[in-house]
């Protein structure tokens, strides 16, 4: 009987590391795709931070800077070369256990305090609480007075969704028709139209929250996250504004919560994300690739990614038939494809902590994708992929600016990257 005792337990063992080698499999990805993918958006970081730290470096390769010192350093480059330089260096070193034990062992009960679910969520409610009490006084300014573009906006919800407009940027905003629907629904029924942009930028701090406790496991990390969303000055910025609003930063963060989540539904969140803002149709090989990371199903794998390469389609099958600008938007200028990685750091200059740590965090996501971690890919993909659809926007068109706006996707997966 102890022997049939004893097998029994054995078994249970052999299922047990059997479970364990099989989420092992499950976590690690495979090297001879995952190397090339990950080298690709370092550089893209790289080349951009290169931008902040010799601002004339890029725009020299293009011909551009006939006047220009490539590599006269900026106000901001001394400091984002001494706070690397010292950044890098202590997570090699705590990598190879090189520090001293006491700090080692300080490092180690940080990154393993965590918190229950219940008492995580109260303080991400009091934080929620006090951002709101902050900027609810916003919703009173007339934002014309803040952004003078919004006197398109005001034009397009004049008309829309019937209208037309002899105004190319009013025709612009027409055909983006979830967010004009929003923008509209707020105009009417709170007689506000900030304040649907003001819970678009709540939800998004909450779903900010969720995404990191996905890729994290660990309920304190999403509020770090979102407290590293809330210092930056781009949120600050933009949270309460019509037209900036973070529509399609909620849409396409959604999109990729629900890849891991409820991948029915994430094709939807990417529609959505693209008639909010048609850049967000650039970030689908981002998208692809981190389904195709994913742990999830391969039947749910391939259902994801032809449903998201046919809202694409029919995105592009809607913007002709509704003659949109788009088409005779493009203008395609090669050097300006440099030009773009140029634009991160006039435009997030006063989003310092993201500048200096920016090049840390993506080498921290490196220690951690060594150690088999897929998650690390997904994330760097998301960084890099910001900046290069930036890049990518320049060179296909003189139709759109590049603001500071664009990169609050940036701004939020540089928090959740810095706080996983």
């Amino acid at each position: 009987m102890a022997k049939h005792r004893k097998t029994k337990s054995n078994d249970n063992n052999d299922e047990n590391d059997n479970s364990e080698l099989e989420n092992n499999f499950q976590r690690k990805p495979n090297n001879s795709i995952v190397w090339p993918i990950f080298i690709i958006g370092f550089i893209v970081i790289i080349l951009s931070l290169s931008s902040a730290v010799f601002p004339g470096v890029l725009i020299s390769i293009t011909g551009d800077g006939e006047f220009l010192e490539p590599f006269e350093m900026s106000s901001i480059g001394i400091p984002i070369i001494i706070i690397n330089i010292i950044s890098i260096s202590l997570i090699i070193l705590y990598s190879r256990q090189s520090l001293p034990k006491s700090f080692v062992n300080c490092i180690k009960n940080i990154f393993s305090f965590e918190l229950s679910n219940k008492n995580s969520l109260l303080l991400l409610i009091i934080i929620l609480a006090i951002y709101i009490a902050i900027s609810a006084s916003e919703l009173s300014i007339y934002e014309v007075n803040q952004y003078g573009d919004f006197l398109v906006v005001e034009d397009a919800l004049r008309i829309w969704p019937d209208g037309e407009s002899e105004n190319v940027y009013v025709t612009e905003q027409l055909t983006r028709h979830v967010r004009m629907a929003l923008l509209v629904a707020s105009d009417e029924i709170f007689d506000n139209v900030k304040v649907i942009p003001f819970l678009a930028s709540i939800f998004l701090l909450i779903t900010t929250y969720f995404i990191t406790i996905k890729f994290s496991k660990k309920n304190f990390t999403g509020l770090i996250a979102v407290i590293l969303v809330l210092q930056s000055s781009t949120f600050f910025t933009y949270d309460t504004i019509a037209v900036y609003e973070n529509f399609w930063v909620l849409f396409y963060l959604l999109s990729i919560y629900f890849i891991f989540q409820k991948p029915s539904i994430s094709s939807v969140f990417f529609l959505s994300s693209i008639f909010s803002k048609s850049i967000i149709s650039l970030m689908l090989p981002i998208s692809i690739i981190i389904t195709a990371l994913s742990d999830i199903s391969k039947n749910k794998k391939i259902f994801v990614i032809v449903s998201h390469i046919t809202v694409l389609i029919i995105s592009f099958i809607i913007f002709q038939v509704s003659d949109s600008v788009y088409e005779n938007a493009i203008d395609i200028d090669v050097d300006k494809f440099w030009i773009g990685f140029t634009t991160l750091a006039s435009n997030l200059r006063f989003d310092i902590l993201l500048l200096l740590l920016l090049l840390p965090v993506s080498v921290g996501l490196f220690l951690k994708v060594k150690n088999g971690d897929k998650n690390s890919v997904s994330l760097l993909l998301l960084l890099a992929g910001t900046i290069a659809s930036t890049s990518i926007l320049e060179m296909l068109t003189n139709f759109a600016m590049v603001y500071p706006y664009r990169y609050m996707p940036l701004v939020v997966f540089f928090a959740i990257s810095a706080s996983s």
